[in-house]
């Protein structure tokens, strides 16, 4: 009895490491490939052919089929794909999804410990970050299989030791009836939320001959109900779309293994065909399986949208798509900080508008345009503080260096922009008091005001095309220009004062007139600030 509990503690060890290792080559291949799959996911269309390759790519470089799908759910629940959009690449992360499982079949013997120090010792020697991903990705190869290895050991030790008959034939029995297999991969994906790592256990325990071919095809069936789990707590507080998404890849697999499990049988020994060894065939198996079922729902996804749509209705009022990120994202660090940089540009061009709006209601005296100020400066201020908070919680482990940078300057950047906010409020406020004590500036004064406003929006505006396209020449451009209001500050405050002294003003307009000024070259630094940042990063 001692040498089972020891063996079987090999076996769960072993799958402590392989999930251990399966976590580093997500997160190193993400800081490799994140950006680019996040860019993906996000422009994806309506194309199920597209989605799928989308969906695959992205759980190829998660090595989680979960962690695609919540990240889906965040991009749902934010309003920034459909529900139909997230099906199709929802059937592409199952197919990705089979990738790891054909690695782990190959049996390369001793050349796991090259693998190892070869990634270990070449992660030391070189600076260079791009190459320290590189062998960090061939040293979590390495440990995957040498995880394999552990697990392969400690299931033989099972398989050929006299004492454990009794063990032995309980899996022999039990593997007559695949809806066992199915029930006991459901609880084993769903208690390890890894359907990656349901799968290399299953491939292990075939190597070591504990399991057939048949408990094994059984046990990845039923790790493909269990992998759904996750998404289905994480959509409990999502939207409708959002909670549509999470029990679409639930109805999906469900159908999927109803479909097959009458051809349990035949199946079987069609995957016999592909291949000689155990190992292999469950692979195999996993791969024909997901593809198939993926194929089987693409003339389906309208009717799977329908469904879904009639099992969660519309909410009368719901809102969706406050911001452009939600809590899911941070599943997949990149599609986080892409999104938090969409928050930042939307909010960035809300406070251009303040300008325009504040530029009318001061030199016009418009109320109306003068409370709408106020009323986006209100929504600034949420959306700073909301995107601050969501960037706080994106994993810088999981960022490149140059990610981590560029996190750092997003927070950075969300304060100029926060302070632009304050600045056309306070303009918006000159106003009021314009109308309140009567106060009236001079034709010429209005034209230079004007000027200022001008260049100041042109200033800023240049600023938030750099960070919309991370353009150096352009940041440079706003940064020369900001020299330029700089220059003209002084030439108006000069003009103010020959207009006062000549009597041409209203000396109750002095104060107004020249914190307006103050308050637009100071909107000028912060889009320096922001030009300088584009200038500097990466």
């Amino acid at each position: 009895m001692a040498g089972l509990i020891e063996n079987l503690m090999i076996v769960v060890g072993g799958l402590a490491l392989f999930m251990f290792a399966i976590t580093i080559l997500r997160e190193t291949l993400g800081k490799i490939s994140g950006a680019k799959v996040a860019k993906v996911l996000e422009k994806v269309s309506n194309d199920p052919i597209r989605g799928m390759g989308a969906g695959a790519g992205a759980t190829i470089m998660t090595q989680s089929s979960s962690i695609t799908v919540l990240t889906l759910i965040g991009f749902v629940n934010a309003g920034m794909m459909t529900f139909r959009q997230s099906v199709n690449v929802m059937l592409g992360a199952e197919i990705g999804t089979t990738i790891t499982a054909q690695l782990v079949a190959f049996d390369i013997g001793f050349l796991f410990w090259p693998l190892l120090a070869i990634g270990f010792f070449g992660g030391m020697v070189t600076k260079n970050e791009k190459w320290k991903l590189i062998f960090k990705v061939i040293f979590a190869l390495g440990l995957i299989f040498v995880s394999m290895e552990f697990m392969k050991s400690g299931a033989k030790e099972i398989l050929n030791d006299p004492e454990n008959t009794f063990f032995i034939d309980i899996i022999s029995d039990y593997s007559a009836f695949p809806i066992i297999g199915i029930l006991i991969g459901t609880v084993l994906a769903g208690t390890t939320q890894s359907s990656s790592a349901t799968t290399g256990l299953v491939i292990a325990l075939g190597s070591s001959g504990l399991i057939g071919l048949d408990m094994g095809i059984a046990l990845i069936m039923g790790a493909n109900i269990g992998t759904c789990f996750l998404e289905l707590f994480a959509g409990l507080g999502a939207t409708t779309p959002a909670k549509r998404t999470a029990i679409a890849q639930t109805i999906i697999n469900i159908i999927g293994v109803a479909v097959f499990f009458p051809f349990i049988g035949p199946f079987t020994d069609l995957v016999r065909t592909t291949a000689l060894d155990v190992p292999r065939q469950i692979a195999n198996a996993h791969t024909i399986f997901n593809v198939l079922v993926s194929l089987m729902f693409v003339p389906f996804v309208g009717v799977l949208v329908k469904v879904c749509e009639r099992l969660i209705p519309d909410k009368e009022g719901e809102i969706i798509g406050r911001h452009f990120f939600d809590e899911q994202m941070l599943n997949m660090p990149q599609a986080a900080m892409l999104e938090a940089e969409n928050e930042l540009i939307r909010t960035s061009e809300m406070t251009l508008e303040m300008i325009q709006l504040s530029k009318i209601a001061l030199l016009e005296k418009d109320m109306e345009k003068a409370r709408r100020v106020m009323i986006l400066e209100d929504k600034v201020d949420v959306n700073c503080r909301d995107t601050e908070a969501f960037i706080d919680l994106i994993r810088e482990e999981e960022l490149s260096e140059k990610d981590i940078i560029w996190r750092m300057k997003m927070l950075a950047i969300l304060t100029d922009v926060e302070r632009v906010g304050d600045l056309t409020e306070n303009i918006a406020e000159f106003t009021l008091e314009k109308l309140t004590d009567g106060i009236n500036f001079s034709k010429s004064g209005i034209r230079d005001l004007g000027q200022m406003f001008d260049l100041v929006e042109a200033t800023y505006a240049r600023a938030i095309e750099a960070l919309k396209t991370k353009n150096k020449d352009v940041a440079r451009d706003a940064e020369k220009m900001e020299d330029e209001v700089d220059v003209l500050e002084r030439k108006l405050k000069e003009a103010h004062s020959i207009r006062m002294h000549d009597g041409v003003c209203m000396p109750e307009s002095d104060t107004v007139y020249v914190e307006t000024l103050r308050n637009l070259e100071r909107i000028s630094d912060h889009a320096d600030n922001i030009a300088l940042d584009i200038i500097m990063d990466r």
